[in-house]
Order: structure tokens, then sequence, then C-alpha cells
């Protein structure tokens, strides 16, 4: 198993970074580092996000970006493509052309994409040949696979929704088959790779988890009831179903007010739905968030909801963070029967549950919390209770850590002390 002898115990690669609604992502690095591992990130794309995360400027690790399109044809990127190959030929010629005819008959990976594998792979090698732990099980996997493939690297695998649910099982097959190590942050996600790989590569089950503190012991002094949504508008969300929710709760003359944070590629729609349905003075799109003004929003709201949907595409979330946020403060929340919320709200226990694109169950579950505050109590008091049981992040984080350590992929915390203890040589 190749292992770092460099300055970086792993490189992680991920899709986009830094994204507000990939928090898990850096608190996971964060964690890493705290315990002495030197990371290198690699992000496939820089996104245009208006706002960013304030941990981030904690993070200590450096992060490549790699090329796009359009740069791997312009000549520097050429140069450096051509410099890369030839590395990894020499440096293990049997295993460079191994990789290279698997990766050609992978149908997932593309020219680009051998492309930036080379290009990931001469970089990984050139710090010390440490694992790869690949963040999404889509192009991230992709790529990181066919690196593995070119240099003998081992890798791990952090699959989460869309990437499962979207990825062919033939080619999701393959890149859990090839790993060291798959992790994933639901129950219905861990079963569906679990047969995937036929028991050859372990799959284990870490919730993401969030920072759990003190519920809140008030109840929001509002005249009027506000709902709090979280999340991108886009299909698997159901803003659609929440909006004619609303609209349903007016008609019941039950007064409220939505707020919803997030951006996506349902917005204008969104906008002119909530015209069409006469709701427009009820409800706020309040466009994308920093963490801490999502916690603003949440302290002062009575009730939260997200309305999770199964797409025609088989696109589905997992187990929301913000559901777990809101919960953790003690706020109640209104969702809907997908497996993975289920993981997380038990209906009628911690949270009311509709079934899944049926805005008239949606309404009767959220005019049960408005009309009721002791039953917001109840329940918020309940949610808090369960995530501070089942997923509070002081207690999942480590787990990542602790999984990849006993895969062979990261070096133990004494082995990490002794290292950064050692006494510093001086050349003769």
């Amino acid at each position: 198993m190749a292992r770092s002898d460099g300055n970086v115990d792993l490189v992680v690669v991920v899709n986009g970074f830094p994204r507000v609604s990939e928090t898990f992502v850096l608190q996971e690095l964060l964690d890493l580092e705290r315990k002495g591992m030197r990371l290198h990130v690699v992000a496939l794309r820089r996104p245009e996000e208006i706002v960013v995360q304030e941990a981030l400027d904690e993070l200590r690790a450096d992060v490549t970006y790699m090329p796009d399109l359009a740069e791997l044809a312009t000549r520097p990127v050429r140069v450096a493509l051509r410099a890369a190959h030839a590395a990894l030929f020499l440096r293990r010629p049997r295993t460079y052309l191994d990789g290279v005819a698997a990766a050609v008959m992978s149908p997932d990976v593309s020219r680009s994409s051998l492309q930036r594998a080379a290009l990931l792979g001469h970089l990984a090698v050139r710090l010390g040949s440490p694992p790869f732990y690949a963040h999404f099980a889509h192009k991230p996997a992709t790529i990181t696979r066919a690196a593995a493939l070119l240099t003998g690297i081992s890798y791990a695998l952090s699959a989460h929704a869309k990437d499962i649910w979207l990825t062919p099982p033939s080619e999701l097959k393959r890149k859990v088959a090839d790993a060291e190590l798959v992790l994933t942050c639901t129950e219905e996600g861990r079963s569906h790779l679990e047969r995937l790989s036929s028991r050859s590569t372990p799959v284990r089950l870490v919730h993401h988890g969030v920072e759990v503190g003190m519920p809140r012991r008030h109840i929001p002094a509002n005249p009027v009831p506000i709902i709090a949504s979280v999340g991108r508008l886009v299909p698997k969300k159901g803003y659609s179903t929440l909006l004619l929710a609303v609209a349903s709760l007016r008609r019941r003359a039950i007064p409220c007010r939505l707020r919803i944070a997030g951006e996506g590629p349902e917005w204008a729609m969104l906008q002119r739905l909530a015209h069409a349905l006469g709701i427009v003075d009820c409800v706020s799109f309040l466009g994308p968030l920093t963490p801490d003004e999502v916690m603003g929003e949440l302290e002062k709201a009575d009730v939260f909801t997200l309305a999770c949907e199964l797409t025609p595409e088989g696109d589905r979330d997992g187990i929301p963070n913000v559901i777990l946020e809101a919960m953790a403060r003690g706020l109640p929340v209104a969702s809907t029967t997908l497996a993975g919320v289920s993981e997380a709200v038990v209906d009628g226990e911690t949270g009311l549950l509709a079934p899944p694109g049926d805005p008239e169950g949606l309404a009767d579950r959220l005019e049960r919390l408005l009309v009721d505050p002791e039953l917001r109590l109840r329940l918020g008091a309940n949610g808090h209770g369960r995530v501070a049981a089942r997923f509070d992040r002081q207690a999942t984080l480590p787990r990542v850590a602790a999984e990849l350590e006993a895969a062979g992929l990261l070096p133990s915390p004494t082995a990490t002390e002794l290292r950064d203890h050692a006494p510093l040589r001086l050349a003769s």
C-alpha cells in the first residue's frame, strides 16, 4: 500500500471548494488538521458563490485547482500534461500502462478526466505519494480512481446523496471495488453501496453531525408565526410543494410567514409560482446566507420545514444537515418521509412528516405545529435530545479519521505525535 514519506498525509479531492452548502467537508478537513494530519486539497473547480464559510480561515492546507476544459487546451497545461505522463511512466512503467488501459476501458473516464487524473497523480507523487480521499462518488471519484490506477496510490471514497443515486450502478461498483474504504452519511446509502461492494470493500456509516449547543429556551415573540426553510433551490428540496402548502394554509386562514434561504436554478420559477398562488406578501426569498446568518434565521423562527422529494431521475437528499441544525436548536421540524429524513426525524416524536410531494399533507403538519405552541416545544425538545445523542459533531467527526486510520490510509495518532515532536536534523 502506498504511503507518504513527504510532507502531506492525505490528498483530499473535492468537486468545488469551498461551497457553503458543503460545510461538512470543511469541518472534516479542520478536524483532521486538529489531529495533526497534513492535508492538500485538490478542487476540480472554483465555485462562484457570494458568501463563504467563516471557518475557512482556519484551514492550513494548500488548495490546488485543476484546470478546466479551456485551460487544458492551453500550451502551459499541455506541457505540464506531457511532463506528468512521462514522470508517471518512468516511475512505475507497468502500473502506469495498466492504469491507462483500465481507465480508457471505463466509460466514465473521458479524455479530460484522464488528463486531470494524470495531473492529480503527478501532484500526489511530488507530495510523497500520500493516499487520496475523494469526496463525492461522481466526477471527483472518477478522476481520483483514474489517478490511483496511474500511480498505484490507494484511495478512500466518501459518498453522500446525489452522487450515489445519479451515478450508474456499474460505474459506482467499479469505484467502490477499487477503494480501500467507503464512507457514507446515511443508512440508505450505506446499504446501497455495500450491496455494490460485494463486501470486498468496507463501507462505513459516518453521519456528518452538527454542533450541538443548548436549545433555545424561548418562544419567539412573532405576531405571525415564522416558518423557516434553508436549502438549494433545486427540485429535490420540494420548494414547489412547500409553496403550495403555504397557499393551502392561507385558504385555511392559518396565519404564517415563510422565509426561504438559499439560491439555485429554480429561484425564478419559485418566485413566479408564489405570485401565481397569491402568497408573495407572506413569502420571502432571502438568497444565499452565511452559516451565522442561517443560525439567526433559525433563532427567530417558530417552525422549520424542508419538503424533500425523490426526483424522476432518482435524486434525493441524504440527511439534510440544516434539519439537524434546526433540531439542535430545539426548533420543531415538518418534513417528509424520505429515508434520509426519517433517519433523523422520528414522526410524531421529534417532528412531523408528510408523504413527499403532498402539499396538503405538508400543510396539515405545518398547521398542527403553528396552532399548538406546546406541541412545538415538546417536539423541539425531543429533537434536540435526538441530535445530541446521535448526531453530535464532536462524536461523529473523529470517526472519519479513525476509519481512515483503520484502513491504513492515515498514520496513527501516536506516529503523528512522534513526527511532530521529532528533533530537527541539521545539515552537516
